[in-house]
């Protein structure tokens, strides 16, 4: 098993996605060719390949979801292995904020899986290569898998921040961090800058970089 910083993982990501890999069942980031797709035929059966069309993907890369992880694990695993092997696991709305895995179950099966960028949007083979918004509905659980090196998430005054849930808000960093006197509205999920952050874990959240916000914690 390899290992990897969260920053790396990101960045193969980005590549792979900049490359236009496209989806190719069985197949873990290898060039295209004649003599693959009649060795993942073989394997896997004809009824896989018949959509694709070797003058447009002769030459490209060419991966499945799982076989799209295999560069950066090392492991050529399913979409079920990764899920079992990751050292920590969570329904899909509870999503922390550092790079994991993302999954899908159908009838009790782990059947699908993605890597999350830990900003909001995430990496997935489907059309090819996708970049796009992570949207809970869409998946099931998420997990932490090994091969990816431990992420401090480490804050500071300017940083731009995601969230993915909802935020109680508070007028002062004492009533946020005894959870006390919320304001009315909540913080949608959304983007924000760190205005200000207290030394007991609160933090002043604002949508204009450089203005005071609410009081939330994170």
């Amino acid at each position: 098993m390899r290992m990897i910083s969260a920053e790396g993982a990101k960045r193969y990501c980005a590549a792979m996605y900049a490359a236009g890999v496209v989806y190719v069942w069985g197949a873990d980031v290898g060039v295209i060719t004649e003599e693959l797709i009649e060795d993942l035929k073989a394997r896997y059966g004809t009824s896989h390949y018949k959509n694709l069309n070797m003058c447009d993907i002769e030459g490209k890369l060419g991966a499945d979801c799982s076989g799209f992880l295999t560069p950066l694990s090392g492991l050529n695993w399913t979409a079920e292995m990764y899920y079992r092997a990751c050292k920590k696991h969570g329904k899909a709305e509870n999503l922390p904020e550092e790079v994991c895995l993302l999954f899908r179950q159908e009838s009790g099966k782990i059947v699908h899986v993605a890597l999350y960028a830990g900003d909001g949007t995430l990496y997935e083979m489907w059309n090819g290569c996708e970049h796009r918004a992570f949207t809970p509905s869409q998946w099931t659980f998420y997990g932490v898998p090994d091969w990816i090196e431990s992420q401090e998430i480490v804050r500071k005054v300017g940083a731009k921040i995601t969230t993915k849930k909802a935020l109680k808000r508070y007028r002062n960093a004492g009533d946020a961090k005894a959870g006390r006197n919320a304001l009315k509205d909540d913080y949608d999920p959304g983007t924000f800058y760190i205005y200000k952050i207290d030394a007991n874990g609160a933090v002043n959240i604002t949508k204009k970089n450089g203005e005071p916000g609410s009081w939330v914690m994170l």
